[in-house]
């Protein structure tokens, strides 16, 4: 009886491996074939190329859902889908962002600054390339922070060509993918590397959004790093909870192996270096700041201050006087009240139409939102994700990319309403076949939104009601 009992019990674990590996290969295979069939559909303002678009991701989607069941993911195949996908939309047409990135990377070299030159200033009309043309808003000079500049005016003096710019992006993201592997493992880590939002943000559609995520993310798992510990074991998905629960305990009373000073100063720093290359990321900056001064270390909290401020200091000297800093264009029309995607300020127009006219208003409930988390957010973490959600929630202006920067902040607790919004997301893609007219449909919005929205709460819902594993499960 013994022996029949070993055998079955061997035959059930054979079974099980094969089926895993099973589901990995299927998860791949499709992933890489999607990418493939997706490479030559970035024309979106062609019906049959955004059809061909849809298909393609739809069937990397299919090898991202299977993906969810994997609880073990070998290193060679987290790497190699990784890249093999990100190396196959490389020849992918660009989203327009990337033709001013280029251009303000060329005027500079030629010694003009992008906050005081718009694309189609007459000063610069001898110097219009070929795609000049394909330049969004020529007639508002440049919203990206000075550091993102100099990354662009580098990239610019090696070559003015979109698979360079591209490669600089997609580099970035692979660093990303390779924290959050280091730190959480490769099969939590695929939620970033192997996510069709993500392969397509920055390989296909050039957006420079993985250059300030980056040393976002570098700052947060500095602030939390354990040293005894380099990467997340391998947990069942009923022990998940119970093990985040218990690391939370213990995180305080065990980070007393790395210096405080290092381990803040640390953090602000490369937070800092985020919030220079995109705005967004002040915010967390602000909550380090204000969780040190609760803790009544006042020459700490101003050191993390300056720490935090110095990167974006040191990169706006070049463009500004003490009289003149023009880094923000007020004059923007699209900014001061364009939509694009919107979830509440929608809801709130249907109410209140007036509110169309002025996008600025959202600033006040996103200011008390942030506060409120600025005083109750238990931890870092807990802070960027939920200040992700009502940024994005609230803001009138969303793009597609834009979540992506939920994505990294998602692999410690899987959360499904990111899960979710990396496919619903490619429904934004149906508006630039409808230019002049930037707007969802009532059912489009839905789609897009409520995946979201509902699979946030649930995940917020089982974090607060944590499952325990049964005595079953144990034996």
């Amino acid at each position: 009886m013994k022996l029949f009992s070993r055998s079955r019990s061997h035959f059930r674990l054979t079974h099980s491996g094969w089926l895993r590996s099973g589901w990995l290969r299927l998860s791949a295979l499709l992933l890489v074939l999607g990418a493939g069939l997706t490479r030559s559909h970035g024309h979106f303002t062609e019906p049959a190329s955004l059809s061909g678009f849809w298909f393609g991701i739809g069937v990397m989607s299919s090898g991202f859902v299977l993906s969810w069941r994997l609880s073990v993911v070998p290193v060679v195949w987290f790497w190699g889908v990784a890249i093999v996908t990100r190396l196959l939309l490389l020849p992918m047409e660009p989203g327009d962002d990337l033709w001013r990135y280029i251009w303000e990377g060329q005027i500079q070299n030629l010694g003009f600054s992008p906050y005081h030159f718009a694309p189609n200033a007459p000063e610069l009309e001898p110097y219009r390339p070929i795609w000049w043309s394909q330049i969004n808003h020529p007639d508002v000079t440049t919203i990206y922070p000075p550091l993102t500049q100099f990354g662009f005016r580098g990239l610019a003096a090696l070559a003015p060509q979109p698979l360079l710019f591209k490669v600089g992006f997609v580099l970035a993201d692979l660093m990303i993918s390779g924290l959050l592997k280091q730190r959480w493992g490769a099969a939590q880590a695929i939620l970033y590397a192997w996510n069709p939002l993500i392969i397509y943000t920055f390989a296909g559609g050039a957006h420079y959004d993985s250059w300030f995520l980056l040393p976002l993310v570098a700052g947060w798992l500095w602030f939390e790093r354990r040293p005894w510990q380099t990467a997340k074991p391998q947990l069942h998905e009923s022990q998940l909870h119970e093990s985040q629960l218990h690391e939370s305990q213990l995180h305080e009373s065990q980070l007393h192996e790395l210096p405080a000073s290092l381990r803040w100063g640390g953090s602000a720093l490369l937070i800092g270096i985020s919030v220079a290359i995109k705005w967004v990321s002040l915010p967390i900056l602000v909550f380090l700041v204000v969780r040190s001064l609760t803790q009544l270390k006042m020459r700490q909290t101003v050191w993390i201050g300056l720490l935090g401020l110095l990167p974006f200091a040191w990169s706006v000297l070049p463009f500004c006087q003490l009289d003149h800093c023009p880094l923000i264009p007020t004059e923007s029309v699209f900014v001061s009240y364009g939509r694009s995607a919107e979830f509440i300020p929608d809801l709130v127009a249907r109410i209140w139409p007036l509110s169309l006219q002025a996008n600025w208003i959202y600033a006040f409930p996103l200011a008390l939102f942030t506060g409120w988390l600025l005083l109750r957010a238990p931890s870092l973490l807990a802070f960027i994700e939920w200040y992700w959600f009502g940024l994005l929630t609230l803001s009138p202006i969303v793009h597609a990319w834009y979540f992506s920067w939920l994505v990294p902040f998602a692999v410690p607790h899987q959360n499904w309403g990111v899960r979710l919004v990396s496919l619903s997301s490619f429904i934004y893609f149906v508006l630039p076949s409808r230019l002049p007219d930037w707007r969802l449909t009532t059912p489009e919005r839905l789609l897009l939104w409520l995946p979201f929205v509902c699979g946030w709460f649930w995940t917020a819902w089982h974090m607060e009601h944590p499952t325990r594993p049964s005595q079953t499960d144990n034996t």
